[in-house]
């Protein structure tokens, strides 16, 4: 992709006004209330493509965690063999704020704040065995009858550039795992991450990414948020994915609290959940396309 020629302007959602928004919104943490989106603020008109996969089963097994040094995501299950920068990590490394160095500096402002891409790259993110620790995590849950990779990415890149880590994430990611059918891996995040994944498929957006639904999350400790987001699913609010936190009750899913377009908004609460404090603790049931 040559960022030089994107009309960054005309990319979606503002996401500083909206972060800023819900930031005003701290009474009654149970209630939903507004955040920001992360990297699928970028969306523009998408080519239509055909999802190949065939339509799975739901199960309803007790999930499974798998431990961080287990190898529940074989190499041979990993969807086209992406292996991400952060799959072997056992511990996070130092912190690196996209246009702000590895000194912590403010970094890139609004659409274009990338956030904490660690250094080395993606070393921002891991999977653990326990949540306990770790102020940021995420349980991720496979809830079909077959085997899924998960993609997760920063929202930064590899390469450095904004909003480029969504168009590298098939070929050059920040993290991939496999889930087994009712099988949980859980995943812990340094401050101030800005996070996006995905089921890793065969249909790509115009610029090179998953053209599926994505979750989405900001880990901070002056205030977190997540969502759900199609605007990148080129077959519309066709996938079934729940996110909630252990801090509120707002839920993100297909039906409240996410994003089907970047104009359109699903629920009370513009597109988002916010979750104040300096902690938040996600579980993610991903279902599947419906």
């Amino acid at each position: 992709m040559d960022y030089a020629k994107v009309d960054w302007d005309n990319l979606g959602i503002d996401w500083q006004s909206a972060w800023a928004a819900g930031q005003t919104k701290t009474a009654a943490p149970p209630a939903p209330t507004t955040t920001t989106t992360t990297a699928a603020a970028a969306s523009s008109t998408l080519p239509a493509a055909v999802f190949k996969e065939k339509t799975a089963e739901k199960v309803e097994e007790k999930p499974k965690i798998s431990s961080a040094n287990s190898i529940a995501d074989d190499l041979e299950d990993l969807y086209d063999g992406i292996i991400g920068h952060a799959n072997d990590r056992t511990s996070f490394g130092g912190r690196r704020v996209m246009g702000g160095g590895t000194s912590g500096g403010a970094g890139l402002a609004g659409d274009f704040e990338n956030g904490n891409i660690g250094e080395p790259y993606a070393s921002n993110v891991m999977k653990v065995s326990s949540t306990d620790g770790y102020d940021f995590t995420t349980t991720f849950i496979n809830t079909q009858r077959r085997v899924i990779t998960v993609n997760i990415w920063n929202k930064g890149g590899s390469d450095l550039q904004p909003l480029s880590g969504a168009s590298l994430a098939p070929k050059d990611t920040s993290l991939t795992f496999t889930l087994r059918p009712g099988a949980s891996q859980i995943v812990a995040f340094a401050d101030q991450s800005y996070i996006a994944w995905a089921e890793a498929c065969s249909e790509r957006s115009f610029e090179g990414s998953f053209a599926t639904t994505w979750g989405e999350a900001k880990y901070q400790s002056t205030g977190s948020g997540f969502d759900v987001s199609a605007i990148k699913n080129v077959n519309g609010n066709d996938y079934d994915m729940t996110m909630t936190a252990e801090e509120v009750s707002c839920v993100s899913d297909m039906n409240q609290n996410m994003w089907l377009t970047p104009d359109h908004p699903v629920g009370g609460s513009n597109g988002s959940c916010y979750v104040p404090g300096s902690k938040m603790h996600l579980t993610v049931k991903m279902g599947g396309r419906k």
